[in-house]
């Protein structure tokens, strides 16, 4: 008996002895797989923490981050759009069309665009990707694709559930060379919910706290409704492009409520070449009384014949510095639209046509 408990107790041992080799060899062999993918994951996370700012614009971890998580890719569904739909909230809806602000911009696109076919574009304050969009028409009639990026987390929901064929961003346009975090001020209109019209230009107001001079503005207090806020992530424009790999961009239409000075002061403007900008843009608060200011001619005007007084000369002279010609602007807008065209592009030729 005492024999047979001996040969089974080194049995056991030799048994426990393999299982240990063959544990350690495990270890050695999957350990620095292991060791990798857990580095891998403390480097993103170590960068998600960053985005709070700052951090690089073009940063490799970054545009990773980026493609991952606030880009979403286009829709291979058809889109789901209010304009195909016939109810009365649809009606009402589409008096969009008939504001100012949106038939100048697509006077300005279809005399810009008429024949191009497949371009880029980027729409930074696109609301729900279908009121006021100044892109939907060149996507769907001219094959376009592009960016659409959009703050309001309300809005960019609707905006994925238009299904529309182009990549989407969660996210505000970063007021900073690096990416930060920001509040967005949002408006809600609680008078008429029925009223879709409404509800999408109180939203279309939206705002980030983080812009100095704001606060009593006009364009702040003329926004209708209650206000909301929310936290967002603010990302370079530079950023969402090279995290699609795009250098090379057709138009881009910004309405970001007052932040579009900060926006183009940190663009990367030798690296990434923007054939049109559509830009709204408010003037400035005055800093002296107006018997005190000297009228300036902004550099490279077209066809702008009356209200000059109402143009801000020096973003006018900021973007010639950069290469580019006014090509127009809406003079009747109590919040103008400044449409500029690189020199030497392709769409410079349309400059002599209005």
């Amino acid at each position: 008996m005492l024999r047979f408990n001996r040969t089974k107790l080194l049995a056991i041992h030799l048994l426990l002895t393999t299982m240990w080799v063959l544990v350690w060899v495990l270890v050695v062999l999957v350990w620095p797989g292991q060791g990798s993918h857990e580095g891998r994951d403390e480097e993103i996370l170590t960068v998600t923490n960053r985005m709070m700012g700052p951090l690089s614009y073009d940063d490799p971890t970054l545009l990773g981050v980026v493609v991952k998580s606030f880009l979403h890719p286009p829709s291979t569904k058809t889109p789901t759009l209010m304009a195909d739909q016939y109810n009365h909230q649809a009606l009402k809806y589409m008096n969009y069309k008939a504001e100012f602000s949106y038939m100048f911009c697509q006077k300005v696109i279809k005399e810009l665009f008429n024949d191009v076919r497949g371009g880029f574009f980027v729409e930074a304050g696109a609301l729900d990707g279908e009121f006021l969009s100044n892109t939907l028409h060149l996507e769907l009639k001219a094959d376009w694709t592009g960016l659409l990026v959009e703050a309001d987390g309300d809005m960019f929901n609707q905006l994925l559930k238009k299904r529309r064929r182009v990549w989407a961003s969660h996210s505000c346009l970063a007021i900073h060379p690096h990416p930060h975090k920001d509040v967005l001020r949002k408006f809600l209109h609680y008078k008429d919910l029925n009223n879709e019209f409404a509800k999408q230009s109180a939203r279309a107001h939206g705002s980030l706290v983080g812009i100095s001079g704001m606060e009593g503005s006009t364009l702040n207090n003329a926004a209708p409704g209650h206000q909301l806020y929310e936290g967002v992530q603010c990302l370079p424009l530079a950023t969402l492009l090279l995290a699609l790999n795009v250098t090379r961009v057709d138009l881009v239409s910004l309405d970001v409520e007052g932040a579009e000075d900060a926006v183009l002061r940190h663009f990367p403007w030798g690296r990434i070449t923007v054939d049109v900008w559509i830009v709204e843009h408010m003037l400035p608060k005055p800093t002296t009384s107006p018997a005190t200011q000297t009228n300036t001619t902004p550099p490279s005007t077209s066809n702008v014949t009356s209200h000059e007084h109402s143009m801000d000369a020096e973003f006018v002279s900021m973007f010639d510095s950069h290469g580019y010609d006014l090509y127009t602007f809406s003079k009747k807008l109590f919040i103008p639209n400044y449409v500029f065209i690189l020199r030497n592009s392709k769409y410079h030729r349309a400059m002599n046509k209005l």
